[in-house]
């Protein structure tokens, strides 16, 4: 295993990635209900076995009419049971007849359009009773619902690497959708090194308070991974070896320990497993010391620098690309957005991460944005992605949202 390759562009490290998870990292997959899917990625696509709506139906509470007013009531034979379903009880119109309907109701034969119940009077003649609108009858086929109008039976309701949300699932049952085909989740162990960090109180010199070991594993579980363990390291070789050998988690990832000076233990150990690197360093600040290799075993390695921001620009540029190619989904292109005022470039051949904030359009880059300091992030809605040459006001920009 070769060493101290020259950095590569933060493009090229994402796209070697995405290509090396989609060829050797193989996901498993399930059957399971709706109730149980979200937040899971579709395996495949899902199609409708119905269309929706499935029935012809009314929009509003009121009276499925036929012809020209006024309309002669003429109503169902409602059984006397409370809990009965009254929506699918209809009778057939003819020309001057009317019926009561409810939002979603069955729409009777020869019925040709909706009155609404706030737009109707009722009065009674030679015995009968009468609807008619207070003001000009509905037009044909007014708040009617005609099968089919949202989708036609086998019309695809989401594709193969789609997240599934409450939202989503909630349109695949309305399609008759009781099981789908979702990928297990990807597992990911993390290690926290540094024999600097503490987990608590406060840091006296030389020391460094812990600003991962919390705070990563939601993080990645937004982006749609599975936590499966997260321990902290000390920095010794056979502290990594062990970490490595007794997990199976598809993704490990390690905070710190990535740099190439003598104390950092994650290059040295992947030497000694024979890994190959994805990449080993960056053209990007923060976070050029960043590296990725791929285990003789076919899972993924991680590493992350060790400065706050470096660690977390790292995560977020390269734990969301890993996790769209082992769920099959493309590499995503970046949008775009105008900055809202110019921005130095890092005066090497090297891009910025940013972190910034939407207003008014545009894209706002925070101050406190150096590699150990959190203070813009913390209060950021993307990062932005500045060219090495930096970007002049109203420049669009790449950008990357934060979950």
């Amino acid at each position: 295993m070769s060493h101290h390759l020259p950095s590569i562009s933060w493009y090229q490290a994402r796209e070697n990635l995405h290509r090396t998870v989609t060829q050797h990292l193989s996901i498993a997959r399930e059957q399971l209900p709706l109730s149980q899917v979200i937040g899971r990625t579709l395996a495949s696509d899902v199609t409708t076995v119905l269309a929706v709506p499935h029935y012809d139906s009314s929009a509003m509470d009121g009276y499925a009419t036929a012809g020209a007013p006024p309309w002669q009531l003429i109503y169902p034979d409602y059984p006397q049971d409370p809990t009965a379903n009254v929506h699918r009880i209809t009778v057939d119109l003819t020309p001057g007849t009317a019926t009561p309907i409810f939002t979603g109701g069955l729409l009777p034969a020869g019925a040709t359009s909706i009155l609404r119940s706030e737009h109707s009077r009722s009065f009674i003649r030679d015995g009968h009773s009468y609807i008619e609108p207070l003001g000009e009858a509905p037009r044909e086929g007014a708040d009617m619902r005609r099968t089919g109008e949202e989708r036609a039976a086998g019309a695809t309701l989401a594709t193969a690497g789609t997240t599934l949300t409450p939202r989503l699932g909630a349109s695949l049952a309305m399609g008759g959708i009781d099981t789908v085909d979702v990928f297990n989740p990807v597992t990911v162990a993390v290690a926290f090194s540094g024999n600097e960090v503490i987990t608590s109180g406060v840091p006296g010199p030389g020391q460094v308070r812990d600003a991962f070991s919390s705070f990563a594993e939601p993080l990645l579980e937004a982006y749609g991974a599975q936590v499966a363990r997260t321990e902290r390291l000390a920095d010794t070789p056979g502290a990594f070896d062990t970490w490595i050998s007794s997990t199976d988690a598809q993704i490990l990832m390690v905070t710190g320990g990535s740099s190439t000076s003598g104390v950092d233990m994650v290059r040295s150990t992947l030497a000694r497993l024979q890994a190959t690197y994805i990449f080993e360093s960056v053209a990007v600040r923060p976070g050029h010391p960043a590296l990725a290799a791929l285990l003789p075993d076919g899972r993924i390695l991680l590493g992350l620098p060790g400065n706050p921001f470096a660690a977390y620009t790292a995560l977020c540029s390269y734990v969301p690309v890993a996790l769209d190619a082992a769920y099959s989904r493309p590499l995503s292109t970046l949008a775009t957005a105008p900055i809202a005022a110019a921005h130095p470039g890092t005066g090497k051949q090297s891009i910025a991460l940013q972190p910034a904030r939407w207003q008014a359009g545009a894209l706002h880059v925070l101050k406190r944005s150096q590699s150990h300091m959190l203070g813009g992030f913390a209060r950021a809605d993307v990062l932005a992605v500045v060219p090495a040459q930096g970007a002049a006001t109203g420049e669009q920009v790449g950008y990357l949202p934060l979950p």
